[in-house]
């Protein structure tokens, strides 16, 4: 399958300039107008197939395969940050206080490649390719509209899902793979804690929902020792607490608020449940009440074990087999890629963008990060041998 390898560096410099366009001109989840307008009128240049999911931002494409086959779905998200870009770059961000610090325009440029590559070889797929360009990760809720607007149960159906995160700790030309969990869960959370408020001197008179709040606060910190095996991990950090407006008053309520990471569905759950219980319980004992808001949430990433495979076989058949890095530990980061293997299997799997600057190793979501581009190339060449491998 050498024609892979030759026509992606052919185009390489092209996607590279596109990519260069995606992250001068970054935009929030929910907001990518342009980045879609761009998505769409390259898919079209190119005579591929673009979905009407009747999205607002965010695209899906459709490659079909000269032959019957199954259904294979690449996806690529495609939101900035809400930062001030700090790299200096010729291509930096033009948009104030937004940037592409997370390498979602690699990713966006990515599923692009991909389509073109994978459009222009379509004679030789058994199958079909469903290319998702996903709004909306950062926030969380852009899988679960993509989902909502049919790209997982439309036909042709997809069996399963591929994508890529760009990794700053990895050296370039690398990827890394894992199986079983690979990211976290994570779930924010919001508990106001209501008393009786009155004057400080006179505590037989209220009851104090900073008491019973801080008290909360402490005891919802054992749960992970006292909830969970220690074979198995979570993470629970309340990192906002607001009470009060006076020295000498009691208020009527405390609010706090934090995050839960896991990294399977089952600590997820018996987290949940026990976050909830402890609140509601705590607070009846100290004559308070609790409300307990679930802000939102993304599902532990999990990865498919056999696809972990399918993915490593077209590594060492594309980059050699020195290049895979066989990842240790899940990300406690999380990403919405998540919510589609509830549906169906996947694997993301990790790209290393980091060389001997010191700039392409500070870490996502840092102002100053800078991804060396031949990542794209990497997550290009192997994403689409992997599908040729599967579709023939």
């Amino acid at each position: 399958m050498e024609f892979v390898q030759n026509r992606v560096d052919e185009l390489f410099d092209e996607f590279v300039q596109i990519r260069r366009r995606i992250h001068q001109r970054p935009e929030l989840g929910g907001k990518e107008f342009e980045t879609t307008r761009l998505i769409t009128e390259k898919l079209t240049e190119w005579g591929i197939e673009v979905e009407d999911l009747g999205l607002e931002t965010g695209a899906s494409a459709l490659i079909r395969g000269a032959y019957p086959g199954a259904t294979i779905a690449v996806r690529g998200d495609i939101d900035a940050l809400p930062m001030q870009e700090e790299t200096n770059l010729p291509f930096a961000s033009e948009n104030p206080g937004v940037c592409h610090s997370c390498g979602h325009d690699l990713h966006a440029a990515y599923a692009l490649f991909c389509a073109r590559i994978l459009h222009e070889n379509r004679d030789k797929l058994h199958g079909n390719v469903r290319v998702l360009f996903q709004p909306a990760e950062e926030t969380g809720d852009g899988a679960k509209n993509m989902i909502e607007h049919g790209v997982l149960t439309r036909e042709p159906r997809p069996k399963c899902l591929v994508g890529v995160h760009v990794g700053c700790d990895m050296p370039v030309g690398s990827i890394g793979l894992i199986k079983g969990p690979s990211a976290a869960g994570m779930d924010q959370f919001e508990v106001t804690v209501y008393g009786f408020g009155g004057h400080s001197s006179r505590p037989q008179n209220f009851i104090d929902p900073i008491l019973s709040a801080s008290l909360l606060v402490a005891q919802l910190n054992t749960l992970v020792s006292r909830e969970i095996s220690p074979f198995e991990s979570s993470v629970l950090s309340v990192c906002r607490i607001h009470g009060g407006a006076a020295n000498n008053v009691v208020p009527e309520s405390v609010t706090f608020g934090g995050s839960l990471r896991s990294f399977t569905p089952e600590v997820r759950k018996t987290m949940l449940e026990a976050i909830e219980r402890t609140c509601r319980l705590h607070c009846e004992s100290m004559r308070t009440r609790a409300e307990l808001k679930i802000l939102s949430g993304t599902a532990p990433l999990v990865h498919d074990e056999k696809m972990v495979d399918e993915i490593a076989e077209a590594a060492r058949e594309t980059i050699g087999e020195e290049k895979i890095i066989p990842l240790k530990y899940p990300r406690s980061g999380s990403d919405d890629f998540a919510e589609y293997l509830s549906f169906i299997p996947g694997v993301r799997f990790r790209v290393g963008s980091a060389t001997v600057e010191p700039e392409t190793k500070v870490g996502a979501h840092n102002p100053k990060i800078i991804f060396d581009e031949e990542a794209l190339r990497i997550a290009t060449v192997v994403t689409c041998r992997y599908i040729f491998n599967s579709l023939r």
